[in-house]
């Protein structure tokens, strides 16, 4: 039996296994144990994509944020105290000067004579609503038509309320539902644009891989006409065109100084020719009212004229029954104590009499304030209702106060029917209007949606450029540098298209 080679096939594994047990053992030593000079991080550098060009992103943002920080956080007891301060002294200096505003009003009514004063004015109750203006009827004569009016006014309302609230009701109802048919029919046409977008970030991602995958294989094995074609069998999308066109609108212009001099002096002359025009205008306006001085002096000489020339008329026929007019129109002139001395002898009056109305010219001339008709302001010092009736239910109290009268009857139904009609109209137009804005509202904001599908995968093409950018300079770096191998330059490209497909910004989101 050959049983020699066996031993030694046996014998030979059995030192291979020790040798790879040596060298195992000499590795994790030589790692974990035995202390070495210099250590490298090479490789989780690679794994993790750390760049070391930090100019490419913020250099002060921890500053900043410290800083910031500090302002937010301050507390000025200063800057939180002033304005309650302020607040306090101007609240009690307002009341301070009300009430010397009353202190000095209270004096000044002791030395002030009676026709100077303030009029007193009356008390008026409005009453502008039907039931209350039933129940004060029932209450001031609890007959047994003003009770039965009152108890119909009431129910009317309940009834009213009711109605108002169906309607109401059965609008929103009918509101909601159709608010939720244009909301489903707008999320389902949202389903293809939505795909479009989604389907452009895709498109996005694998073309910034196939151009990484080219450009890391030319520079990597040296040949230009190398390239990969591992990405071109996908459906480009439609908005490329799109991108390349906004790429070049984007691209930062220049200021144009002589258009922005230009932009300047136009608002110079502007500016200076709303001022001329503002001054002119003022000019005019003062013009104005110095006319309209002039000619209502005028027009106050000519009628002081007019009822001179009156008052003489009539004092030439020195009638006693013509005083208390003669009296009147001397105080609508403000007369002067010469031209009522000359009046008063054509009717043969005494000193006291002409005295008397020298004194009553003077009062009315002195006096700004009167009475409110009593008709419109009552009574000073007693208390006046009125009632405004403008509703259905007024007139439903007054034809159960007269029933006798059929045309009370005929108004309240014609009335009443007519505001029912009108106001479920009016709801229901007020119902389409607002279904019909909001099927319009829902189109915009599709067409809008389609409109942002390029801006979208714009902005996800420019964040996405902005995470890789950053990682493709430092893979040139470091192949500049020929400090790393090919297999190690591979490892990081490689890194770089796994952050590219992986990484932010995402598709899903």
């Amino acid at each position: 039996m050959q049983i020699e080679p066996l031993s030694k096939q046996k014998y030979i594994s059995n030192n291979q296994k020790q040798g790879i047990n040596k060298t195992l053992k000499g590795v994790l030593v030589n790692n974990h144990f035995k202390t070495q000079d210099n250590i490298s991080f090479d490789e989780i550098q690679d794994s993790l994509l750390i760049c070391d060009n930090p100019e490419s992103y913020s250099k002060n943002t921890a500053k900043y944020d410290i800083e910031q920080d500090k302002k937010e956080s301050s507390f000025d007891a200063g800057k939180a105290i002033k304005p309650l301060l302020a607040a306090t002294a101007i609240i009690v200096g307002g009341t301070f000067l009300l009430s010397s505003i009353i202190k000095k009003s209270s004096k000044t009514i002791l030395k002030s004579k009676s026709f100077e004063q303030l009029p007193d004015l009356a008390v008026n109750m409005n009453i502008k609503e039907e039931p209350q203006f039933a129940i004060y009827r029932a209450i001031r004569d609890p007959n047994y038509k003003n009770i039965i009016g009152a108890a119909a006014v009431i129910m009317m309302s309940a009834v009213t309320i009711g109605c108002k609230n169906f309607v109401d009701g059965a609008k929103e109802i009918w509101i909601k539902k159709q608010s939720a048919d244009i909301e489903k029919n707008l999320q389902e046409n949202l389903i293809e644009i939505e795909t479009n977008a989604f389907s452009g970030k895709l498109q996005t991602v694998n073309n910034l891989m196939a151009q990484n995958v080219e450009y890391f294989d030319r520079v990597l094995n040296k040949d230009s006409s190398k390239s990969s074609d591992i990405f071109k069998g996908f459906v480009s999308f439609k908005s490329q065109n799109l991108e390349s066109k906004h790429q070049k609108q984007s691209e930062p212009q220049k200021p144009n100084k002589k258009f922005e001099l230009n932009k300047n002096v136009k608002y110079v002359l502007l500016t200076l020719g709303v001022l001329t025009g503002a001054v002119l205008l003022g000019k005019f306006s003062i013009s104005n009212l110095k006319k309209t001085v002039n000619y209502t002096q005028k027009y106050a000489n000519e009628c002081s004229e007019k009822t001179i020339d009156a008052i003489k008329n009539i004092s030439e026929k020195a009638n006693k029954d013509d005083i208390p007019r003669v009296v009147e129109l001397m105080k609508s002139i403000c007369a002067k104590p010469e031209f009522i001395e000359e009046v008063g002898k054509k009717y043969k009056m005494s000193s006291d009499e002409i005295n008397t109305i020298k004194e009553a010219v003077n009062t009315s001339k002195k006096t700004i304030f009167a009475d409110a008709p009593t008709a419109l302001g009552g009574i000073p010092k007693k208390i006046q209702y009125y009632c405004y009736i403008d509703e259905n239910r007024g007139h439903l109290y007054n034809w159960i106060l007269n029933p006798e009268n059929k045309f009370t009857k005929y108004i309240f139904g014609a009335f009443t029917l007519s505001s029912a009609i009108g106001y479920v109209f009016k709801q229901g137009m007020d119902a389409v209007k607002e279904v019909t804005v909001q099927k319009e509202n829902a189109k915009t904001e599709l067409d809008l949606r389609k409109r942002l599908v390029d801006v979208e995968i714009r902005n996800f093409k420019s964040k996405k450029e902005s995470a890789i950018n950053p990682l493709i300079e430092n893979f040139d770096k470091q192949l500049k540098e020929g400090k790393k191998s090919k297999e190690e330059l591979k490892q990081l490209a490689d890194n770089i298209l796994t952050e590219t497909k992986n990484g932010p910004p995402y598709v899903y989101t």
